[in-house]
């Protein structure tokens, strides 16, 4: 699906004027930083940990099918969404602890942490930093299982940039979402012409700061090795088509089912689920699949 720059002409003021599916709440961290969450429904909690870039709007497909029995909470990450962007360093364990923190303002002694991408990353290093906190894993599409070398990084390091990310074209914006899906559904319209409206707002350059400092986070936060450490019921789930994972152009040679299995293999107590007709967004484009499966684990003793 292609889209002309006139269709793509919205402009915003302030982070706070995004348009979101549901109303928000504010809650400030012990490190000052002010975050922005939902909370919906009752029951058992679930946290959902939203990747690079992206915000709450992006579980809209997820939180109705999950509030029918639970109480789900979603965040926009420090430096992403309608939350605080003036953080100093970002790093994973930075979020993980964030969440964590979240979790505990909320008075919720245990969750399930659901993470997308980058998200899965996070939930991967709060699981190995607060094992108490989380019943179990839900890792969509996730980030870490794929690992690089020093060269590698170094590359990605300086390609992704603050200012690569403030002067990305309109054209760019729009190749980078597409390629996060098989088939670009028109319900996902919404992530570019909020992306692109976001360049007028107070503080981009916060959150094109929080999406490099993200890439750089999670080069120097890698998990894989110590995916042998956690114990929790995991539910790993990659569409069959992701483009993102592996990195194409780095690891040409790979699979997103060898990645995926790799992840599988280092897990003790997870289960892999290959989703077909899907690429990155996985939860997305095949929500109806993805939700019904993240529900039968959760439902499981």
């Amino acid at each position: 699906m292609g889209f002309s720059s006139t269709e793509i002409q919205a402009q915003i003021t302030q982070f706070s004027d995004l348009d979101y599916p549901y109303p928000v709440q504010y809650q400030q961290l012990e490190n000052g930083q002010e975050v922005a969450y939902v909370d919906k429904g009752e029951g058992q909690a679930i946290i959902l940990v939203h990747g690079l870039g992206s915000y709450i709007p992006a579980w809209k497909k997820t939180i109705p099918a999950l509030t029918e029995k639970y109480r789900v909470i979603a965040l926009d990450l420090p430096g992403f969404g309608k939350s605080s962007k003036d953080v100093n360093s970002y790093s994973i364990p930075f979020f993980a602890k964030a969440v964590a923190d979240l979790q505990d303002s909320l008075g919720i002694e245990k969750a399930t942490w659901a993470g997308h991408s980058m998200g899965s990353q996070i939930a991967l290093r709060a699981v190995l930093t607060y094992p108490e906190k989380i019943s179990k894993l839900v890792l969509l599409a996730p980030a870490g299982f794929e690992t690089f070398s020093d060269q590698e990084e170094a590359m990605m390091s300086n390609f992704v940039t603050p200012q690569s990310i403030k002067h990305t074209p309109d054209s760019l914006i729009r190749q980078t979402f597409k390629a996060t899906f098989l088939d670009f559904p028109k319900e996902a319209q919404f992530m570019i012409e909020d992306r692109v409206a976001i360049r007028s707002a107070e503080n981009f350059d916060g959150y094109t700061r929080a999406y490099a400092g993200s890439v750089q986070a999670m080069l120097d936060g890698p998990v894989f090795d110590k995916l042998t450490n956690i114990k929790h019921q995991t539910l790993i789930i990659y569409g069959k088509q992701d483009m993102l994972i592996p990195n194409r152009q780095l690891h040409p040679n790979l699979s997103t089912k060898k990645v995926a299995e790799s992840g599988h293999k280092q897990l003790p107590n997870s289960q892999l689920k290959m989703v077909d007709k899907a690429g990155h967004f996985v939860h997305f484009e095949q929500s109806k699949i993805v939700n019904k499966q993240i529900l039968n684990f959760l439902n499981a003793k």
